[in-house]
Order: structure tokens, then sequence, then C-alpha cells
């Protein structure tokens, strides 16, 4: 076989809270990957997904279950957790995942271990075998973990070998490919490796294709939340709170008057009322007392006399006599006033100290009223993500600039600035950079410099010129979560992440065509910004009715559609917007959803006109998200 494809599952509260002092991963993937290391040279692997989760049994096993179902996911390499804690979990959920054990491997990692300490005898190392992946549990210590593997990494590319069925003449072939691998001073990847310059092009990726829901659980899990500010409650419109609102205040803060009427004292019953004077909105309440057979005329929103014990309305009073100023001194009431009656009670709306508004909603129009109203100056909410985007393409001009033979408008850029006005960010422009290895690590460093997430569309297919995800690699040691995904379209959507000048960026690369540039934004850029916001956002997906037939994919399809809504029928009705074509961004106009079709199979080979399927709703704003 070619590369050994390697997963690292680092187990541990501590750096779940703190992805920076997680140093065990990192180990792991210098050791698998370096040929300089004495393991790199031996296993010569490829590092396809990296995570790192709490102490806690149920995620472990989430974890290891969906990369263990990953296509040429052949080793998963957790560290951590293996020791005599409460919180020490990992050989539990291990030993509920895995269909056989491998004891021996096991045993090796022990004795390995034994010669160096007798403490070694604390750690509880398990390993087996689910699916055709191998699971290996190392302790958590990057010490340990160096000589866990190096005891063990001879004979992982053969039990590799025996899983996947290779026969003996094939490994025998690896190897030898090894043994010239160990001597060879370049040390380039012999199989399934990304081509050098001069060398022939593959014919198939390297990367594995990633289920999409495999896909949306290693972006989660491998974007952080980011950091929080605290601003002017003011300026707080579009940004998701990080902290509970309470407040300051008791809301009205004093009683009001719910109309337009008199304060009376409702133990005087109906009859006349002189009027001793007139509360507006904004007077101070306790100027005027009232005694029994008088009244105090008030406004909407006044406060009323501190022993006041009813409002009666306008309405239900006549007036019984004017001074010569046509000033009115006396009314009678007409319906008999009940205790209590339109006056507002202080805090009755809210009272001080109350929970006005939970952490992690987005502070829309009317939270914006709430926190004002009740007295809120500064809030404390997530920094806004720095969200860059850069087109890859010499074929790619401006807009602008007058069109040049053999060149296109850039359609991805402007469309994907316009998408991220939407999301909670700030959107950065970083150009248009031509297929120039060198001017393409130039541009990447002065985008990584600057922002949180990149955002690249272009350069993640096949061609010869394609080769954003090697430089990424090995120019600035980026993570490749997933480099192909199982849907359509966007097939060669990838998923990275790096450290850069201390701080960990995200880096997302659409594919070039502008339909699939759009659907998978849709899909993979949200969720990250909002993930580094503080908030789990999930989309829409309701039940719709199609008004056409279609012949299923291969691939799980995310068709674009318009949905409308009548009285005859609970499920809306989907409308193809016409021509899929991943170029044709015109059939994308005007499309409010996304049809979430799924893959054919000898059973279902087509959706027809009638059947329901799920859609995702496009556009949708919300305000408060779980």
């Amino acid at each position: 076989m070619g590369l050994i494809k390697f997963a690292i599952l680092t187990v541990s509260d501590t750096c779940y809270a703190d992805q920076t002092k997680d140093e065990s991963g990192p180990t792991l993937v210098r050791l698998v990957t370096n040929a300089e290391t004495k393991t790199g040279q031996i296993l010569k692997g490829h590092v396809s997904y990296k995570a790192i989760v709490p102490d806690d049994r149920e995620k472990i096993e989430d974890v290891l279950k969906t990369w263990a179902s990953l296509p040429n996911v052949h080793v998963i390499l957790t560290t951590g957790g293996t020791g005599f804690s409460d919180r020490d979990v990992t050989p539990e959920a291990t030993k509920n995942v895995i269909e056989k054990e491998t004891p021996g491997i096991s045993l090796a990692m022990l004795n390995a271990s034994l010669k160096v300490t007798h403490m070694a005898m604390l750690s509880r190392l398990t390993s087996g075998i689910r699916n055709k992946t191998l699971i290996i549990n190392m302790p958590g210590s990057p010490k340990a973990v160096v000589e866990c593997l190096e005891a063990i990494a001879i004979s992982i590319p053969h039990a590799v070998d025996l899983i996947l069925n290779i026969s003996s003449e094939v490994s025998q072939v690896h190897k030898m490919i090894q043994s010239t691998q160990h001597t060879c001073s370049h040390k380039k990847e012999i199989l399934n490796s990304q081509t050098e310059e001069g060398e022939r092009r593959l014919r198939q990726s390297p990367y594995p294709m990633v289920p999409v829901e495999s896909a949306f659980k290693l972006i989660e899990e491998n974007t952080i939340i980011g950091e929080v500010e605290i601003i002017n409650a003011c300026n707080a419109f579009g940004r998701i709170l990080r902290e509970n609102v309470y407040s300051a205040v008791n809301l009205p803060p004093f009683r009001a008057s719910v109309k337009d009427g008199y304060a009376v004292l409702d133990t005087d019953g109906k009859g006349r009322r002189e009027i001793i004077g007139r509360l507006d909105a904004g007077s101070t309440p306790n100027l005027l007392h009232l005694k029994s057979g008088t009244c105090v005329w008030v406004n909407t929103g006044a406060s009323v006399p501190n022993n006041a014990t009813a409002v009666v309305q306008v309405e239900d009073t006549i007036v019984k006599k004017y001074n010569s100023d046509g000033k009115e001194m006396e009314i009678e009431i007409l319906v008999e006033p009940k205790s209590g009656q339109d006056i507002r009670p202080v805090g009755s709306d809210l009272k001080e100290g109350a929970l006005v508004l939970n952490a992690n909603t987005k502070i829309c129009e009317v939270e914006m009223g709430l926190l004002i109203s009740c007295g809120c100056l500064q809030v404390k909410v997530s920094k806004l993500p720095l969200v860059g985007v850069l087109s890859t393409g010499s074929e790619l001009q401006a807009a602008g600039e007058s069109l040049k033979p053999g060149h296109i408008y850039d359609s991805n850029k402007i469309t994907l600035m316009s998408m991220l006005k939407n999301f909670t960010c700030v959107p950065i422009d970083f150009g248009i950079v031509i297929d120039d290895e060198l001017e393409t690590i130039r541009a990447l460093e002065k985008a990584l410099n600057e922002v949180d997430v990149l955002v690249t569309s272009g350069s993640v297919s096949m061609g010869d010129k394609d080769f954003l995800k090697p430089i990424l690699e090995k120019k600035f040691h980026a993570l490749v979560h997933f480099g192909r995904l199982n849907m359509k379209p966007g097939k060669p959507m990838t998923f990275a992440t790096c450290n850069f000048q201390g701080k960990k960026k995200y880096i997302l690369c659409l594919p070039g065509n502008p339909v699939s540039a759009v659907v998978t934004a849709y899909l993979f850029l949200q969720p990250i910004i909002n993930r580094l916001n503080g908030i789990k956002s999930k989309p829409i997906i309701i039940k719709s009715k199609i008004t056409f037939s279609h012949e299923l994919d291969v691939r799980p399809e995310f068709m674009r559609a318009i949905l409308q809504w009548d009285d005859s029928d609970p499920h809306p009705q989907a409308y193809t917007t016409g021509n899929q074509t991943s170029s044709r961004l015109l059939n994308c106009r005007n499309a409010n959803a996304l049809l979430l079709l799924p893959s054919r199979t000898e059973e279902i080979m087509q959706i027809k006109k009638g059947d329901l399927v799920n859609a995702m709703l496009l556009h949708i704003d919300q305000c408060i998200f779980e």
C-alpha cells in the first residue's frame, strides 16, 4: 500500500479548554509524518484528521466511530485518558468501539515503557480493530508517546496490510519502498503523495472522500470558540452575547399610568372629583398627594401620585367645571374604579436583577431595545472574526477592468464578500492571486497574518496548477482535516488548520466553480464563523414536496430550489432553479433552499414528482442559537 493514513485524537479536559496546551497530539503528528524521525522513516504517514476532545466517554466513542467509518483511515492514535483518575476513560471508550482486540500491540508498548520507568504499569493501554481501522491508545505525555510509538512502529505497516487484506507480494513491495526511502536524501513520498515539479501528475486524489456529516463534525471539533471583548451596549447590534445580561433597574422604575386619564382613590367610587394638578411624562410623582374627592390628570406612561390607587381613562369621565382660562377644574367619574386599575406597578415588566438575555443570543432589533431599557451600559460579546477572501486563478479579473482574451470576471469573491456581510464577522478582500506557487505562498502569508479565517476559491481540484493543498501542508505545516467531500456540487472542498504567528488559523478552500463555492460556503463557512462566535447554530431543515422528477447521483446532492407555500398543503412546493451545472451561477438566483437529495442506490434511482425530501432554508437570520 502507499501512505498510511493516520487520525490523531487528544483526550484531555485541559487541552480541550486550551488547545495551545496540547503537546502530545502535535508530537504524534510529527512522529508519523516527518521522514527525519525514526518512526517517520518507517511509517511514511499522512495525518488526515486531528481532534481534541474532553475526557468524556461518549464523545471519545463518537470520534472513534466516525473516523473508523471513513475511507482510508488506517490507524487512529489516541493520547491521554489512560490513567487511574475518575476522568480517565479512554480505554473504556475504546473497548466499546473495537470489534477485535490486539493485545500484542498493547503489550509491546507496556514493555518498552517499563524499561524506562516502573510507573508505566499505571498506564492502561488498549488497542484493537474496528472495520478496517487499527485503534491504539497511548499515554498522555509527549515523552511516553515517543517511547510507545517507537516500540510498535515497525509492525504498523504490516498490521495495516493484514487488516486491508493486502497480498504478501504487495507487502514486500511496500517494504522495499520503505527501505529505498530510508536512504533517499530528498525523502519524497512515493505513493499517493502530491507530485513535485517534473514528476507525473497524480490520476487520483490522495485525500479520502469524506461524508458531509463527518465534515460537519470535523469542523466543530477543530474550531475553538473565539475571543471576547466588552463594548458599549449602543454599538452591540448584530453581535453575539457571551454572558447573560441581567437588568440593572426596575422597569418601570415608578408606578406608571397605562392610559391618559385621572389618578384617583378607588375608595371614592363614582362621582365628582376636584382636579388638583397634572403629571406629564417625566414629572416627579411625590409632588402631588391625593385626598378624598380629588384627582390628578396623568398622561400615558407618566408617574402617578404615590397614594393613588387607580387611573380612570378619560373616556369614562365628563368635565363638570372649567376656569376662566378653559382649564379643567372638576370632572365626574362615570364608571366605578377598581384598585390597581390601569397602573403599572414598579418592576411589573422587568425586575432589577432579572435575566434579560441569555448568552449566545444574537443582538437584533428587539434585543437592542431590551439592553437599553434595562440600563445595560456595556456588554461582553464575541470579538468579530476577521475573515479573508482570496481568489486563485490566472484567468480571473477584478470587476471594472476591461476583459482580456481568455479571462473571466471574478464573481466568486464578490459573491462571498456579499455573503459574509450577513454573517457575524469582518470580511476582508485579499484580491486575486495567479497560478504561481511563489505568488500563492506570498498571498497566503499576507492573508494569514491578518485574519482568523481564510476562504479561498479555486486551485483545489486535480489540475497541474491546483497546488493549494500541498502548499498549505508543506509550506505552512497545515493539517488538512478533509480534502474531498462526498457531495455534489463541491467535491474538492478542503478544510485545514495551521498555527501561524502563534495563533490558530482556519482555512476553507472552496472549489472554483461559482455554484460549488456558494453551496459549500452556505454549508461550511457559516458554521466556522458561528463556532468562533461561541454559538452552535444548526440549519433549519424542513420537509418539502418535489414538483419535478430527478435522476439521483452517486453522491448526495445539494440542489438549489425555490420553495413556495400555499394554504392547501402543509409542505411547501419545491421548484428547481433549472440546470444544476456547478458553473452556472444564474441558477442560484432566487433560490431560497437547498434540497438534500440522497445518493443513488439500486432500490432508489430517482426522486419523483410529489416525493417529500428534506430542504435546508437559506437566507435565514436567526437571533437565538442553540
